[in-house]
């Protein structure tokens, strides 16, 4: 996705929670629309982090100085939509609520990188695992091949 329609699903999510939470929702409606929310920031934080592709043109048209205006503006939207979320959810559920939620987040974070350290580690030694197992294979079949080759000698009387 492009980080307008991002920001925009962002926003959307952002507006459900402000509704929800006026309306007096329970908590597992409200806590829903917020994780929802946070996803969506989560996913353009990492667009705008992302490494470009190698095919993909650099900028995409954009001047640096627009797509830096474009960053700041929404990294500033989302700032303010975090402390408005903050304090509504602490002034309506009290301030342990979106601390724990903070919490929760932190943790599942730990464990996401620790995962992905975890899977690199692992796609490494099955790497390892396969180019050992084809030098295997192959010193197997050149023996084989020298074996084969001296009978065939041996048999032929030499020649």
């Amino acid at each position: 996705m492009d980080p307008i329609s991002l920001f925009m699903a962002a926003t959307a999510a952002f507006n459900t929670v402000k509704k929800l939470v006026e309306a007096g929702r329970e908590v597992e409606d409200v806590l829903g629309q917020i994780g929802a929310w946070m996803g969506k920031v989560s996913e353009l934080n990492a667009l705008d982090n992302k490494k470009p592709s190698i095919f993909k043109r650099i900028g995409s048209g954009k001047s640096v100085e627009q797509e830096a205006m474009e960053q700041l503006q929404r990294r500033e939207a989302v700032r303010k939509q975090h402390l408005e979320l903050m304090s509504m959810v602490k002034l309506r559920y009290g301030p342990q609520a979106f601390e724990e939620l903070m919490y929760m987040q932190r943790q599942i974070k730990l464990k996401r990188e620790r995962e992905i350290i975890f899977q690199a580690q692992r796609r490494k030694d099955v790497m390892m695992y396969c180019l050992l197992a084809v030098v295997l294979g192959l010193g197997i079949w050149a023996i084989w091949g020298m074996i084969a080759t001296a009978i065939e000698w041996k048999t032929s009387g030499g020649r």
